[in-house]
């Protein structure tokens, strides 16, 4: 799955925002890969680096959880071109979204397209809706844990895991794992070395345990 750090095209990211989302799921992966970015480029890297969009449910201001407002990039029904991973976010608000079958639609035809699929937080519970984790090992914050599991007992839930693989479909566990689970995509992508910097920018340890 680890691409080469050398000459490469750029590796475009689509974070899956709506109304009710956390706030940090959204802004603690995107800082991770724009630092990557700009490491790259101050460094005169070859490579280019992440193409960061923020996809939302609709147009216009998005209210989150924490009642920050921010403006996503496009909506999920408007996004074009090809996506090489795709993060759906979590928050209290998406409960909200569980029967929206235009989302979950959407989500299974994404899933055929993208090299990575992941989820942060609670983000999981869509990806489970739309029937693209059965048989497939993912955490989600804990204090929801034991409701994922009962709710899709196909899915194995690893709740005391900070981040889990299986295949390329990804997820973290609540809030602040957004930031490992990024780390270890940019790991992925350009190498240890390059992880390592963003996370000493970011004041984060590289490894937590439980990754």
């Amino acid at each position: 799955m680890k691409r080469s750090e050398g000459p490469g095209e750029v590796l475009r990211v689509a974070l899956f925002a709506y109304p009710g989302v956390q706030a940090l799921d959204l802004s603690g992966p995107l800082e991770m890969f724009a630092r990557a970015t700009r490491l790259l480029r101050d460094e005169g890297r070859t490579h280019p680096g992440y193409s960061l969009a923020v996809v939302g449910t609709r147009a216009g201001p998005i209210t989150s959880s924490s009642g920050f407002r921010f403006l996503p990039d496009t909506t999920f029904g408007a996004l074009r071109g090809r996506i090489d991973t795709l993060l759906v976010l979590g928050g209290l608000g998406v409960n909200a979204l569980l029967d929206d079958q235009a989302v979950l639609g959407w989500l299974r035809r994404m899933a055929g397209r993208v090299r990575r699929l992941g989820s942060v937080c609670t983000g999981t519970f869509l990806l489970a809706e739309a029937g693209l984790l059965d048989g497939r090992a993912v955490t989600t914050h804990w204090s929801r844990a034991a409701e994922l599991a009962q709710r899709y007992p196909h899915v194995r839930v690893e709740q005391d895991r900070i981040w889990v693989r299986d295949g390329n479909v990804y997820s973290s566990a609540g809030v602040s794992a957004g930031m490992d689970l990024a780390l270890a995509l940019i790991e992925e992508d350009l190498g240890a070395e390059v992880a390592l910097a963003v996370a000493r920018a970011m004041v984060v340890y590289l490894r937590r345990p439980g990754d």
